[in-house]
């Protein structure tokens, strides 16, 4: 059997945003197939059933046939090996864990040429999937072993470098349900839900609204207790100790058993219960002094230990712990039991006091009762301590009992839902993006110009620079995903409009999902693309249109309705459209305006505002010119109107602030 060379690896790129392929990010592959160019599958001896003895589960691949175990009929009629690559490698991920959900090849140009992608939302994890799924099927068509546990080994090893907590991941997934975009900031948990100003953080279950003070008071036990007490909250008698005699000394005052743990003690560390002796008090505490330098003696309150989480004033979920073989043990694994259906209302009236006697949005309210369906004060039961940034697991997979979405209770926390908001409106502030090649800068700028002046903190990413507020705050060509970033992880900026390039869509991808308004002004440019083999104008609709898929329902396509292929995006929006030209008669704006639709026009020497049959003059062009007497180009100003129009921006505040607008030229 002849042994074939390694499918070459040209390049990858990383799209981290919307792009060519999809909304969501992937690895994009350049491969050069050489001599197997000439031998699809099907010619290859053995290599179907040494690929699908190794990968079992691509009998679930659908691939373009569209049923179970298409993929290995297009095996056996013979496949190009891009093709299988692919498909070995979303299996792959499958067996790691994380479903890659998403893969295309399509050749290029040059022959035995292919662009691979395939979806990850790991750029690492995506490398380590790539490399062991080159190895694989280079194993499997030249008939050598290969270890394929051991690789799917690897892809997990590196997923749990890079994935997300449980409580994280939980509240992402949520978000993501109500179309909230989010944007991790750190390699561990700490994450941005939304845009802009509108955004809010989260690092595990500690959000931007949890206080601090609140989260210093409930790691100090003997504070905590201090505070509920006063405010009518059942807890367990307690006392400080400084030496094993005084902690024996307020035991026996007590009465025994009792439970002697560290004054701050987190996870039942250092935490002692249901002692019973003199040697058990004294042995207890010198284990808590080990953590802190005071240490608490509690009276034991017999009963089950429950966990309630409480979010924003409410009980959430409920979860009780039971011990193995029935003995208190903190630091033991503990079978979880839900029993939120079972907890009684003046229960979850007391945990949800102590949260805010304490000062805590989140927080994990441990309590012990002998019946969670009775009050506490019937049954003699206490408060034990209240916890900030709580774990969230015993909730998402208990031992016994239904998973509950807390996930979702903190994500309605952080934005409470608004009748008919289906993509994250509350999470979002208005997004521009501009693409296209002319005099797209001066348009970005104007409309920046338009939004600060309507009331909004702007923040602008251009070919001139990034501008925040008016004040030019980086240097140089902008219009790349850093530049877009740094813009909507900034909490100052209401309001972000956002220039991109044809390259940088294909380079980067977008750095937002969805957008209010998209601006396309023109297909130009495709003579630089070549190494993306774009050789054509019309391969520029392919790239450009994924500024107009982006485009929320509730939003707007601003299109230049004097380039046919530019215009043909209107098809493609799922918003208005509104169409800017520099002839009054247009076909394409004048089927628009029967259909009801926005145009804006020059007429003579007058920019016109038009819905339907109804116009409104903006003003003429010698009136409509910056401060300091630049002449825009005609269809940019259209462009900058329409956009403006777009976002709700009165004529009157558009043509004032055109005339005031102070553009130079970076």
């Amino acid at each position: 059997m002849a042994t074939f060379k390694d499918i070459q690896l040209l390049r990858t790129t990383y799209l981290r945003g919307p792009s060519v392929w999809t909304y969501r990010p992937v690895l994009e592959v350049w491969l050069d197939l050489g001599e197997l160019e000439d031998y699809p599958s099907n010619k290859i001896d053995g290599f179907t059933e040494r690929l699908t003895a190794w990968l079992p589960g691509l009998v679930e691949h659908h691939c373009g046939v569209g049923h179970r175990g298409g993929f290995i009929e297009r095996l056996q009629e013979g496949t190009w090996c891009g093709h299988v690559m692919e498909h070995t490698i979303i299996e792959l991920l499958n067996m790691a864990g994380m479903p890659a959900e998403f893969g295309q090849t399509r050749s290029v140009s040059q022959r035995g040429v292919y662009r691979m992608v395939f979806r990850c939302p790991e750029e690492s994890v995506a490398h380590v999937a790539l490399n062991q799924g080159h190895a694989l099927i280079m194993a499997a068509i030249n008939n050598q072993p290969f270890d394929v546990q051991a690789a799917v080994e690897a892809i997990k090893a590196e997923i749990e470098n890079r994935y997300l907590g449980p409580s994280t991941a939980s509240i992402v997934n949520a978000a993501a349900v109500r179309r909230i975009p989010f944007i991790r900031l750190n390699d561990g948990n700490l994450v941005q839900l939304g845009y802009g100003a509108a955004q809010r953080r989260v690092w595990s279950t500690e959000t931007d609204k949890t206080s601090a003070i609140g989260f210093g008071i409930a790691e100090d036990k003997d504070l905590s207790k201090q505070l509920l007490k006063a405010c009518g909250v059942p807890v367990p008698e307690w006392e400080l100790v400084k030496s094993a005699d005084d902690a024996w000394e307020e035991a026996d005052y007590m009465g025994l058993p009792v439970t002697v743990k560290p004054y701050n003690s987190n996870k039942g560390e250092g935490v002692s219960v249901n002692l019973t002796s003199e040697a058990e008090v004294r042995a207890a505490y010198d284990e808590a002094r080990k953590l802190t330098r005071y240490v608490m003696v509690e009276r034991f309150v017999p009963g089950h230990v429950h966990r309630l989480l409480v979010v924003g004033g409410k009980v959430v979920a409920a979860s009780r712990g039971e011990y193995p073989n029935g003995q208190h043990d903190p630091r033991a694994k503990v079978v979880t039991v839900d029993c939120t259906d079972d907890v009684h209302p003046e229960v979850a009236y007391m945990a949800a006091l102590s949260a805010k006697v304490v000062g805590l949005d989140i927080a994990g309210v441990d309590l012990v009762c002998q019946d969670i369906s009775k009050p506490l004060e019937a049954q003699g039961g206490a408060i034990l301590e209240v916890n900030g940034g709580p774990g969230l697991l015993m909730h998402l997979k208990p031992s016994v009992g239904v998973a509950r979405p807390v996930g979702q209770a903190i994500v309605e926390h952080l934005f409470p839902s608004e009748d008919g908001d289906s993509e994250g409106l509350a999470a979002r502030i208005p997004v521009v993006g501009i693409a296209g090649t002319r005099h797209n800068a001066f348009i970005a700028r104007l409309v920046g110009w338009l939004l600060q002046l309507s009331g909004k903190r702007t923040g602008v990413a251009s070919s001139e620079g990034t501008f925040l507020e008016g004040r030019l705050t980086q240097k140089g060509d902008n219009t790349n995903w850093h530049a877009a970033h740094r813009l909507l992880v900034n909490r100052l900026a209401e309001a972000a409009v956002i220039q991109t390039s044809a390259r940088s869509i294909l380079e980067e991808g977008l750095a937002y999902d969805r957008c209010q308004v998209g601006v396309v002004t023109d297909m130009d440019g495709y003579e630089a693309l070549a190494n993306h083999d774009i050789h054509e104008a019309e391969q520029m609709t392919r790239v450009l249109r994924t500024q107009i898929d982006v485009v929320l329902t509730r939003g707007a396509g601003v299109l230049n309705a004097d380039d046919a292929q530019t215009a043909d995006l209107a098809r493609l929006c799922d918003g208005q459209v509104l169409f800017y030209s520099l002839d009054a008669s247009n076909a394409t704006v004048a089927a628009h305006r029967e259909a009801g639709g926005r145009a804006v026009l020059l007429k003579g020497e007058e920019v016109v505002l038009v819905q339907d049959s109804t116009e409104r003059v903006l003003g003429t062009l010698t009136a409509l010119r910056p401060v300091n007497g630049f002449e825009p180009d005609h269809a940019a100003l259209l462009a900058a109107v329409a956009t403006a129009w777009a976002l709700d921006i009165t004529p009157e505040l558009i043509a004032a602030g055109i005339k005031t607008f102070d553009y130079q030229a970076a």
